[in-house]
């Protein structure tokens, strides 16, 4: 699998037209083309000019094939065109995955942080057995993923979905997370930074 993630700092005043702009475009994503595997789109909360889309192909000669056509070319040129500057597509190695369920969650986040180095292997390994062991105990967690950066191994971002408040909070609270957080915190050289999301739209097969 290839994931990717893009992220458009939008223009002040373009960010609904930016909005209605991906709400067009996700049916047509879903219905006319094969790849990607998903694609989803959020706003930030506490920063709504920040649209963040995160993607999946099934390998990048698909990314490169879907990105080669008319109407996803223009898409993309149109979304350019409401960005302060270009924006940032980051690759992403999956290091594990939980995904349940149709995008009908009412609490999504991102986590991002920054290891040393030297233990990135360490980390790779026990977020691995993290996502199994949150696959196995938490069954309201609708969506659970991690990624690396294929250009900065040492960082890594988190993406969750959570049934509801009830869910986040229990997630927050159960004993493998509060364990994990142990193990990493002293590990970053950038403390893991939260981010809440809404919810554009989604388009998963």
């Amino acid at each position: 699998m290839y994931p990717l993630t893009c992220h458009c700092n939008l223009q002040d005043g373009k960010t609904q037209d930016a909005v209605n702009h991906t709400l067009n475009w996700i049916p047509q994503v879903r219905d006319q083309y094969d790849e990607p595997k998903f694609y989803e789109a959020f706003t930030d909360l506490e920063n709504p000019n920040t649209l963040t889309y995160f993607m999946t192909f099934s390998d990048k000669e698909a990314e490169e094939r879907i990105a080669s056509m008319e109407k996803p070319r223009k898409f993309g040129e149109d979304l350019y065109k409401m960005c302060t500057q270009e924006p940032k597509w980051i690759e992403h190695e999956l290091v594990n995955s939980i995904r349940n369920s149709k995008p009908d969650s009412q609490i999504h986040t991102r986590v991002e942080y920054k290891v040393k180095p030297d233990v990135v292997s360490d980390v790779k390994k026990q977020i691995v057995n993290y996502i199994d062991t949150v696959r196995d105990a938490e069954p309201d967690i609708r969506v659970y993923e991690s990624y690396q950066n294929k250009e900065e191994p040492s960082k890594f971002t988190h993406l969750a979905e959570f049934k509801d408040k009830a869910a986040e909070q229990n997630h927050k609270d159960v004993s493998h997370t509060k364990k994990f957080a142990e193990f990493l915190w002293p590990l970053c050289e950038q403390e893991p930074k939260f981010i809440y999301m809404n919810m554009i739209g989604s388009a998963r097969r």
